[in-house]
C-alpha cells in the first residue's frame, strides 16, 4: 500500500502477519494502516509484526495512529504485537508514549518471529 511518504507491505509468516514499513511516517498513515489492520484482524490474524527497518522519519501523527492500532490489536482483540528494526530515536518515542507496555520490541524480524512463534 503506498502514500506519496511512505508504503506498508503486508506479508504472513506462521500465523504472524507482518507490516513492513518504508519511508516517512506521517500524515495518511490511518488511511492506510487502521482498515488493514482491522481486515487483518477480520480475517483471523491475532498476531502482528511492525518491521521498521526501512523507515526514515516518524512524526508524531504517525504516533498516535501506532498507539491507536497497538490498542486496537492488543487490548480489543487480545492479540500480541511487536514492533522490529527501529532506530533508536523511534524506539525511544514509542516507549515514551506507552506503546511497549502492550508489544515487543526486537531486534530484527527474525528474532522477533522466532519471539513470537508457538
Amino acid at each position: 500500500m503506498n502514500n506519496q511518504r511512505f508504503t506498508l507491505e503486508f506479508k504472513q509468516s506462521e500465523k504472524i502477519q507482518i507490516v513492513g514499513f518504508t519511508g516517512f511516517l506521517t500524515t495518511g498513515l490511518t488511511e492506510v494502516l487502521t482498515p488493514a489492520v482491522e481486515k487483518s484482524l477480520e480475517d483471523g490474524y491475532r498476531r502482528f509484526l511492525f518491521d521498521f527497518s526501512g523507515v526514515t522519519m516518524l512524526e508524531s501523527p504517525a504516533v498516535a495512529v501506532l498507539l491507536t492500532v497497538t490498542e486496537k490489536i492488543v487490548d480489543e482483540h487480545q492479540g500480541d504485537l511487536a514492533f522490529c528494526g527501529m532506530n533508536e530515536m523511534a524506539a525511544k518515542v514509542l516507549e515514551m508514549v506507552g506503546v511497549f507496555l502492550y508489544a515487543g520490541f526486537f531486534k530484527t524480524r527474525e528474532e522477533a518471529i522466532e519471539g513470537m512463534s508457538d
